[in-house]
């Protein structure tokens, strides 16, 4: 049992692909990040990459993507910081 709880866990961490979330306060707008997974990124490799993955998402929806802002991080820092790009939306109606 513990085995089993103990490469459940580990599987968890490697997922792959941003969480879509709603946000709690604004159920109809959605949160979307990507994060360097290491190297030398490209910040507008990020970029696109989140704007894809929340495309595909309102697209499932049959809606149009409405980007409502994005924060980009500085990047790699002493902290442990990466860099990481992070955008809300919302799928309107076509």
């Amino acid at each position: 049992m513990r085995l089993s709880l103990s490469i459940l866990l580990a599987l968890a961490g490697c997922t792959t692909g941003p969480a879509i979330t709603p946000m709690a306060t604004a159920p109809d707008v959605y949160v979307i990040a990507r994060e360097s997974p290491g190297g030398f990124p490209k910040m507008d490799k990020l970029k696109a990459d989140t704007l894809d993955e929340a495309r595909r998402f309102c697209d499932a929806r049959q809606a149009e993507l409405e980007v409502i802002d994005s924060q980009v991080s500085s990047g790699w820092n002493v902290t442990g910081n990466t860099p990481r790009f992070q955008m809300r939306f919302r799928c309107a109606s076509k």
